[in-house]
């Protein structure tokens, strides 16, 4: 019986072989390097909007500076968020071997879960594209906090806290639909790539 070569294991073939030539590599990582580690996909099978097609509410942001109740539910699922308990898996690993080695110039992710640097990627590769969700952001005063302050803040009964510099609307320091990337941020991933 003739069987056909597998074409996926000869594209990894040749993966393998280009990323051991290449003497500087660039990584776009995206939610797939994360569900490993527990953390579900957006719009996969078993993703977040495909089992609540209203969970997408959350993440719009004309939406989340209208409305304090999408306010009030997008703080009560940040308690329960996955990447709080997630660990780095062997993808994650693999990119701190291949920074180990002295040839990853920057590592671009999507994530906002904060599983590279875990995994010990060096926080000056890593480049969040779409924000983080280890911290807060006013979005009046651009006030930066770390995410446990606010959440403790939630957990002691603020349904919708308020930013304690100048009263504003506080969210998560990541980038929702309608909301803008950061300039810095997309120089420094065009600079990598």
């Amino acid at each position: 019986m003739h069987r056909s070569p597998d074409p996926s294991a000869a594209a990894l073939g040749g993966v393998e072989a280009w990323l051991a030539a290449a003497r500087r590599v660039t990584v776009l990582t995206g939610a797939g390097i994360s569900t490993d580690s527990g953390i579900p996909d957006f719009r996969g099978p078993n993703g977040v909007w495909t089992r609540n097609p209203q969970a997408e509410r959350l993440a719009t942001y004309s939406l989340y500076l209208a409305d304090p109740q999408i306010r009030r539910d997008s703080w009560r699922s940040r308690l329960e968020h996955s990447a709080w308990h997630a660990r780095p898996n062997a993808g994650h690993q693999a990119l701190v071997a291949l920074e180990a080695g002295g040839r990853l110039r920057g590592l671009i992710t999507q994530n906002v879960d904060g599983l590279h640097q875990r995994a010990g990627s060096h926080p000056s590769l890593v480049i969040e594209i779409h924000g983080t969700i280890w911290f807060t952001e006013c979005t009046g005063c651009g006030d930066r906090r770390e995410m446990a302050e606010t959440l403790e803040r939630v957990r002691a009964g603020e349904a919708d806290p308020a930013c304690e510099l100048c009263g504003g609307i506080l969210k998560s320091a990541t980038i929702s639909f309608g909301q803008e990337l950061k300039e810095d941020v997309v120089q420094a991933a065009v600079a990598a790539a």
